[in-house]
């Protein structure tokens, strides 16, 4: 698949469909494998964010529909046994941009059910990311309530996109938030 952007849709009669009709103006999605999850692919993400907010202030029933919206800047094919160091890969340039403060990995699998630990990748990987930024000069502490970065991973089946979320692009987009 080719997307950047992940859009979970809230359950109800037509709801996918609506999101899916509105959302054609912002780039190409598409129904996933997965209940209430579309992918795309937008130009611009943050354009596509400040859109979504706008719509919703502007009380667009198709946006008061959508759940969540995960714009991602990299994507990436796994297995259950590389996902681990695929996803350090993935995110270790995300170390040079992290100032001192907190932060917390999350992953969101969809699929893959019982082939991934997901806590246990998540701590290896934020261990990972703490030891790339401490080479750096720069000191983390996890923080897993509103830290001041939060590095998501949404999987897709085998496919997973990756972004660095700070905390005021989460106040700003209140539908940009992991579970």
């Amino acid at each position: 698949m080719d997307w950047n952007a992940i859009v979970t849709v809230t359950p109800g009669p037509h709801h996918e469909r609506d999101a899916l009709g509105a959302l054609a103006r912002f780039g190409r999605f598409h129904r996933t494998a997965f209940k209430g999850v579309c992918a795309g692919r937008v130009e611009d993400p943050v354009a596509f964010l400040e859109a979504i907010r706008a719509a919703r202030e502007a009380g667009e029933p198709w946006a008061g529909e959508i759940g969540r919206v995960i714009p991602v800047e990299r994507t990436f094919a796994f297995t259950p046994e590389s996902f681990a160091d695929e996803l350090k890969a993935a995110v270790a340039p995300f170390a040079e941009r992290l100032a001192s403060g907190t932060f917390c990995v999350r992953v969101e699998r969809r699929g893959m059910a019982g082939a991934l630990d997901t806590p246990r990748i998540e701590r290896e990987v934020a261990d990972h990311i703490a030891a790339l930024a401490e080479a750096r000069g720069v000191l983390l502490r996890t923080a897993l309530e509103d830290p001041d970065f939060l590095i998501a991973a949404e999987t897709l089946g085998g496919e997973c996109g990756v972004m660095l979320i700070p905390r005021a692009l989460r106040s700003r987009y209140p539908f940009l938030q992991l579970r």
